[in-house]
């Protein structure tokens, strides 16, 4: 089913707002601060100054070939993220193709390195071009969530199947059995939520309004969780579609995870690929929280509770984050203006009466919702 949005009123340029490089620098040094108090406090009270400044000497002399390959993984991940982005926002509005999905990705980038909001700023920041796109404000919701489901059903996937394998002894870790479970359950939970929400999307809402009357607070939860269900269907639908650009979800993922694989290697440690897409996941949850150094903590933690040396996993990590958070900023950075003028000039095109502009598949807005 499509579903045609009536033009909406002229949207004002609500140009982005202007980069602080300063914020950028306090952003940078808050982490960095938190990292070296952390590492200080456990290398020096563990007596191993001397092993720890050898692998961070390591750490910072990577060879060329490691470090090419590590950026080499970190362009297949952007990439991919921007080809799920076009297909999922490209089937809600005409206007975002792969240029458009690529100023959007790497604009929101940016947001999250100036934004201490755990990659809040760039979700953020994609709703805003979303509906600046001509998307009214429940269909750029919608739209972003389903492109989250997508995303996100290879990180819970990856979370099941690294914690299972562990779990089950099928792959050789000697780390504790308890964290894989945990993982590999959390994983399989939010599986079963989100299926659930998709499936009861279709009761009868007539019956949930009667219920909704009992209540204050009932008919918002209700809301969302009929939001959050369409969204799933939506890309249970975009999946059938088996358009390539879906294996863009896996591609983001599996190549970042690949830059801390390249990095771990660079300093001479080869975990199993279970052990390492394992502490990648579980370290990522930490994002969840706004604390600066999480993630590298998190990933870091898990690592040495596998057995693998703190004095090389510290730098490894370090190595990556560097490659994988803070070599694309100025990329980011530069993408900024160039969504600004792309959304000048959508705003241009609605501020054009309809009669003197003839409407092309480029200014046209769609929304395609129902069976995708």
């Amino acid at each position: 089913m499509t579903v045609l949005l009536a033009p909406s009123q002229t949207i004002s340029e609500a140009p982005l707002p202007a980069l602080d490089v300063r914020a950028l620098a306090r952003r940078a040094a808050i982490p960095a601060t938190v990292c070296a108090v952390a590492l200080l406090c456990v290398i020096v009270g563990g007596g191993r100054v001397h092993a720890f400044v050898d692998g961070l000497r390591r750490g910072l002399g990577v060879k060329p070939g490691w470090a090419g390959l590590g950026v080499a993984f970190e362009c297949v991940s952007l990439a991919g993220y921007v080809g799920l982005l076009s297909l999922v926002a490209g089937r809600a509005t005409a206007r975002i193709g792969a240029r458009e999905s690529a100023q959007i990705t790497l604009a929101g980038a940016a947001a999250t390195r100036l934004l201490p909001t755990a990659g809040a700023g760039g979700l953020g920041l994609t709703l805003w071009t979303l509906r600046r796109a001509g998307l009214r404000t429940p269909a750029a919701t919608r739209t972003l969530l389903a492109f989250l489901v997508l995303l996100y059903s290879v990180f819970l996937g990856a979370m099941v199947a690294a914690g299972g394998l562990l779990t089950l002894g099928l792959v050789s870790s000697g780390g504790p059995a308890e964290l894989s479970a945990a993982a590999a359950g959390a994983g399989l939970l939010a599986i079963a939520l989100a299926l659930t929400l998709a499936f009861l999307v279709n009761a009868d809402r007539e019956a949930v309004g009667q219920h909704d009357r009992a209540g204050s607070r009932l008919p918002r939860l209700r809301a969302g969780a009929r939001l959050a269900g369409e969204a799933v269907r939506d890309a249970c639908g975009l999946l059938r579609s088996g358009d390539p650009r879906l294996a863009g979800a896996l591609a983001y993922w599996m190549f970042d995870a690949a830059v801390l694989w390249a990095m771990l290697h660079a300093l001479g440690l080869s975990p199993a690929v279970a052990v390492v897409v394992l502490a990648y996941f579980v370290g990522q949850l930490a994002n969840t929280v706004p604390v600066p150094g999480s993630v590298s903590g998190g990933i870091a933690g898990v690592l040495v509770m596998f057995g693998m040396p703190a004095e090389l996993v510290l730098p490894s990590v370090l190595a990556y984050r560097a490659i994988s958070v803070w070599l694309p900023a100025p990329v980011a950075i530069a993408a900024v203006p160039g969504l600004r003028a792309t959304i000048a000039r959508w705003a241009r095109e609605d501020a054009t009466p309809a009669g003197e502009l003839p409407l092309t598949p480029g200014s046209a807005r769609a929304c395609r919702y129902g069976h995708m």
